[in-house]
């Protein structure tokens, strides 16, 4: 990304450009990133954004020329690549269901055999009103002969003639008998919790229902290390990724998530940074065509059937990026957990929680509040904070709560059903 932000010799024009896609003033944008690439040629990045401003109106064969021009000038790049891939390639359109098909058919066929029906029907009533009126011969069963397709049953010698005051009674009706079956219970939709082993960082993977999201992504030399993890979980796609807050060891490895996986939805809490990664990090977003939402205490984050994430604060901004972390509180039946980024304002309780701070004395508070059955603290090995604090560790001895670390116990997986939960440790 540094290589890339050389080649552009306007850096305030191409952010004001980026601004604008985002404020929804797309001429504007289109103005911009037209004199940028007028300017100069090789700028591949303000050639892709002027393909990402140009895919927002009608003009696709000039957004396809954009993108096209910036894989020329930088190949491989993957964003790029997906870009023009994007746009490209129209969304299917549905087509009639098999059943909408076959109705012509199937109203063809009812009407043969109703029309056959109805023959049967006059042949029948045609063959009984002459047999009534004489004209076919029917012949009536004799006196003590039974009619039948069969040869005639002779009565049983042995058997009484049966007489007016004599009655036989019938042979009770023999029942077959079919083993009853007893409804089994459908198999509970499993969720799967990933704290990845990033080192001095954060990251949390969620995976229910088919679906994946992350949550933060640890720091820029942790990127790589995220991105092979994620892959051996088999995620091509990640349906939404969420940054708690804009500092480094949250939101380092973003650009690398980006680059290596379609990411549909990318979260955060809307308060601007002044950091060069929070910056680069936002414009790879827009640059990729995610959609960026802004979330707020209060608000739920569509996800899963089985799989509820409410945003539990902040409910106020102090200006300051850990307190003002977005607090996520997931549940999945009876069980619950809560990411809290670095913030120490946590109140609910919930099964597991994530310590924030990286087990600092902030997180003495949280835990105090919560009484969680686990704890996961996400570190880095020898960190130089000296966390875990040994007061935080004392605090979760006191109420009881199992401790997992990834400094000791590498990536930490739990699996629940939303009423038992298994963990597996991962190195």
């Amino acid at each position: 990304m540094d290589a890339d932000m050389a080649v552009n010799p306007d850096d305030n024009r191409f952010d004001e450009g980026i601004s604008c896609i985002k404020a929804g003033k797309i001429d504007r944008a289109i103005e911009i990133f037209s004199d940028l690439v007028e300017k100069d040629e090789r700028n591949h990045r303000a050639w892709n954004a002027y393909g990402v401003a140009l895919s927002q109106t009608n003009q696709k064969d000039r957004a396809i020329h954009c993108f096209e021009h910036a894989i020329l000038l930088d190949p491989g790049n993957k964003v790029y690549e997906r870009n023009l891939s994007r746009i490209k390639t129209p969304p299917a359109k549905r087509t009639l269901s098999k059943m909408k098909e076959l109705t012509p058919n199937k109203r063809g066929r009812l009407g043969v055999v109703a029309g056959i029906g109805i023959v049967i029907l006059i042949v029948l009533i045609c063959l009984t009103y002459l047999s009534l009126s004489g004209m076919i011969p029917y012949p009536l069963p004799k006196e003590g002969v039974i009619s039948s397709t069969e040869a005639p049953i002779e009565p049983s010698p042995s058997l009484p003639t049966p007489r007016d005051n004599i009655s036989i009674a019938p042979e009770p009706e023999q029942k077959s008998v079919i083993p009853e079956l007893k409804p089994q219970p459908p198999l509970k939709p499993e969720t799967r919790i990933h704290f990845i082993d990033v080192s001095q960082g954060d990251a949390a993977l969620i995976q229910s229902d088919g679906k994946n999201l992350l949550i933060d992504a640890g720091p820029v030399n942790s990127g790589q290390r995220l991105v092979e993890y994620l892959k051996k979980q088999n995620v091509t796609t990640l349906d939404m990724v969420i940054a708690s807050h804009p500092y480094d060891d949250h939101i380092g490895g973003m650009i690398d998530v980006l680059d290596a996986f379609d990411v549909k939805k990318y979260a955060d809490n809307g308060v601007v940074h002044s950091s060069d990664l929070y910056k680069k990090v936002i414009a790879a977003v827009i640059s990729d065509q995610a959609v960026r939402m802004i979330v707020t205490a209060g608000m739920k984050i569509p996800f899963t059937n089985n799989t509820i994430i409410d945003v539990i604060g902040p409910y106020r901004l102090t200006g300051h990026p850990d307190e003002d972390s977005l607090v996520l509180k997931v549940s999945i039946g009876n069980i619950s957990l809560i990411l809290p980024g670095d913030s120490s304002e946590v109140r609910n309780k919930a099964t597991i929680l994530k310590l924030p701070d990286h087990g600092s004395d902030d997180a003495i508070g949280p835990l105090m509040n919560v009484r969680p059955q686990v704890s996961i603290i996400s570190l880095g090995s020898g960190n130089p904070f000296g966390y875990p604090r040994s007061a935080t560790l004392e605090t979760i001895q006191e109420i009881g709560s199992q401790v997992y670390r990834t400094d000791v116990n590498g990536s930490i997986v739990f699996q629940t059903d939303g009423e038992n939960w298994t963990a597996q440790t991962v190195r």
